[in-house]
This record gives C-alpha cells, sequence and structure tokens, in this order.
C-alpha cells in the first residue's frame, strides 16, 4: 500500500491548525465548526480559492437568512432545522452556488444550534465568525504555503498519458498484449486523460489571477497544452480503432495492413519528438521535419488509394483507423507549429 502525503494534504492540516490557534485565541467555542470550514474551504488552486471566498459570501447569506427565519418562525427542532437545509440547497443549486452547497448546510446547523442565551446579535456574529475564520485561513495557507506549480504539474500528467498511449500504438500492430491487460491499460489511459482534463480546468481558472509572473508565456503554454489534450484524446480514439480492426485488417489480402502499422509508427515518433520538442531536449530541423510529414502524406495517399474500389465490409475496418491517422497527423501538426512559435519567442 502506497502512503503518500501530498501538497494539498499538508495545506489542509495546516489550515486546521491555523483555525484552532486564532479560535483559541479568541475564545470562541465550537471551534470544531471552523476546523471543519476549513477543511471544506480548501481548494486546488489559488484562484478557486479566491471564487470559493466569493461564493461562500452569496451562499452563506442565503444560509443565514432562512437560519435566522426558521429559527424565528418555526423554532429550534431537528425537523425545521432539516426543512432550513433543504430550502438553502435549493437555492444555492438553483444559483449555480454547488461548490458551496456543504459549507452553507454548516452555517445553517451551527446558526441553528441555540444556547441559553438564545440568538441576538452577539450570538449570530460568534457563529459566523466561526466559518469566516475557517475559510479565510484555507486561503491564506494555499497562498503562502506550496503555491502549486500547476503549469509543471500539467504537463507532467500529459507526458504520463502521452507515454501511456504511445506504449499502446507500439504494442497493438504487433500483438504483443493480452486482452486482459490490454484491458487494463485502456482503463488507466481513461483515467490518466479524464485526470489532465480537470486539472486543465484548474490551470484554465489561473488565467484570471492578477499576480501571473509571465502572462504571455502563461497564454501561449495554455494553448499548448490545450492541442495536447486533443493529441491525447485522438491518440485514445485511435488506439480504439486499431483494438477493434487490426485483425480484420491484417486479414484483408492487399497493402493496407503494411500501410496502416508504417503510419502507426510515424506517428507514434513524431508525437514523442514533439514533446522532447516542447521539453528543449531535442531540436528538429525544420527542412527535414517537411519531408517528414510529406512522406507521411504520401503514405497517407497511398493507403487511400488502397481504399478505392474495396468493397463495404473493408471500409468498415479500414476507414476508422484511416480517419484517425488522419485526424491525429493534422493534430499534431498544429501542436507541432503552437511549439515552435513558443520556442521562437523565448529565444526573441
Amino acid at each position: 500500500m502506497e502512503f503518500n502525503i501530498g501538497p494539498r494534504m499538508v495545506k489542509t492540516g495546516l489550515a486546521v491548525a491555523l483555525t484552532l490557534m486564532v479560535t483559541g485565541l479568541l475564545d470562541l467555542k465550537l471551534e470544531i465548526v471552523a476546523a471543519i470550514a476549513a477543511v471544506l474551504a480548501m481548494q486546488p488552486s489559488i484562484m478557486r480559492s479566491y471564487t470559493y471566498i466569493k461564493e461562500v459570501v452569496i451562499s452563506n447569506s442565503v444560509g443565514v437568512i432562512f437560519a435566522l427565519l426558521g429559527a424565528f418562525l418555526l423554532g429550534i427542532h431537528p425537523l425545521s432545522v432539516g426543512a432550513v437545509v433543504i430550502i438553502s440547497i435549493a437555492i444555492n443549486i438553483r444559483l449555480g452556488l454547488y461548490k458551496t452547497v456543504s459549507l452553507t448546510v454548516l452555517t445553517i446547523i451551527t446558526m441553528m444550534l441555540g444556547d441559553d442565551s438564545g440568538i441576538n446579535f452577539v450570538y449570530i456574529f460568534e457563529r459566523l465568525s466561526l466559518v469566516a475564520i475557517g475559510v479565510l485561513s484555507a486561503f491564506v495557507i494555499n497562498v503562502i504555503v506550496f503555491p502549486p506549480d500547476h503549469q509543471n504539474i500539467l504537463f507532467g500528467m500529459i507526458k504520463k498519458a502521452s507515454e501511456k498511449t504511445n506504449f499502446m500504438l507500439r504494442v497493438i500492430p504487433n500483438k504483443t498484449m493480452s486482452i486482459p491487460q490490454m484491458k487494463e491499460e485502456n482503463d488507466e489511459i481513461d483515467k490518466q486523460i479524464s485526470e489532465v482534463k480537470k486539472y486543465y480546468d484548474i490551470i484554465r481558472d489561473e488565467r484570471n489571477r492578477l499576480f501571473i509572473k509571465n502572462r504571455q508565456t502563461f497564454f501561449r503554454n495554455i494553448i499548448i497544452y490545450k492541442h495536447m489534450i486533443e493529441v491525447l484524446i485522438k491518440k485514445q480514439t485511435l488506439i480504439s480503432h486499431l483494438e477493434k480492426n487490426i485483425k480484420e485488417v491484417e486479414s484483408i489480402p492487399s497493402n493496407k495492413a503494411f500501410l496502416i502499422k508504417k503510419l502507426v509508427n510515424e506517428i507514434n515518433v513524431y508525437s514523442e519528438n514533439i514533446i522532447l520538442l516542447y521539453e528543449n531536449k531535442i531540436v528538429l530541423d525544420r527542412d527535414l521535419q517537411k519531408e517528414i510529414k510529406a512522406a507521411m502524406q504520401v503514405t497517407i495517399n497511398n493507403l487511400i488509394d488502397e481504399l478505392q474500389g474495396s468493397d463495404f465490409e473493408k471500409w468498415t475496418h479500414v476507414f476508422p483507423i484511416a480517419n484517425s491517422i488522419i485526424e491525429l497527423f493534422f493534430e499534431l501538426d498544429k501542436l507541432e507549429r503552437f511549439v515552435r512559435m513558443k520556442e521562437s519567442k523565448e529565444k526573441r
């Protein structure tokens, strides 16, 4: 069993510690409420923490209003608390405030847990302070402790997924992998691409941060990462079509299977070289690269010529693979252009 403590875990623990210290200094009761708020408020990025605080202000305002109305009109009763929670959740969802629903529920319960002194201004202020201290502690810790380098993290995830897809594109045409292992590898690719997409959404949110050091480089990388993800998706599609049809393609007495395997190999090398070019680990000669891509286009044209006059059954097996190869080739060509543009800008 792996035991891995990541930066977000550390930051969550520190946020809870800071929250308890502040509530202790202010001698506030129910400090556990503030600690829970800190855990709920910890976000994967600084920008999301900032956005979360803005949503908390709106959603908790709704929660406080209904909590007070419920307490005064329905009284402090488990059923009245439940009714207020239901209404507040419905309103928050209607307003699109999905992320702060849990914190709003916490606020409502905290507000409606009356004490002997009853609900007054001091009571309301103290209960709201608990939630505010937790949320603000999470934000402060997120800003000053281990500020995430999202670009490096995302590229690392893309590279890992790319290596996995490249591996699959090498072994599938040669049929050197068992079906159960192939399914396991495909599930891993699905998981990795899904995680990459989610993390891209996080880094895309960061474009609104005011304190990005080099905004132009940041935006160029955002575009490149978007196209890298498109390449991953198209490689995954090609893998799927190869798995389904390569056996039938090989049984066709023609040159199609050879051309497809040749193209898949060339596409794979092309994909690996673009990643290395982005990392500045290799230099791809532009003229030589044009010749290589021209040769690949010739091979694609030869495959299309081979398809001319084929019966419907052959088309159903060959066309999905050929179409995936062509789409992947043009997506890689676009990605290379963006990477070279970034390279030329950095040299200036």
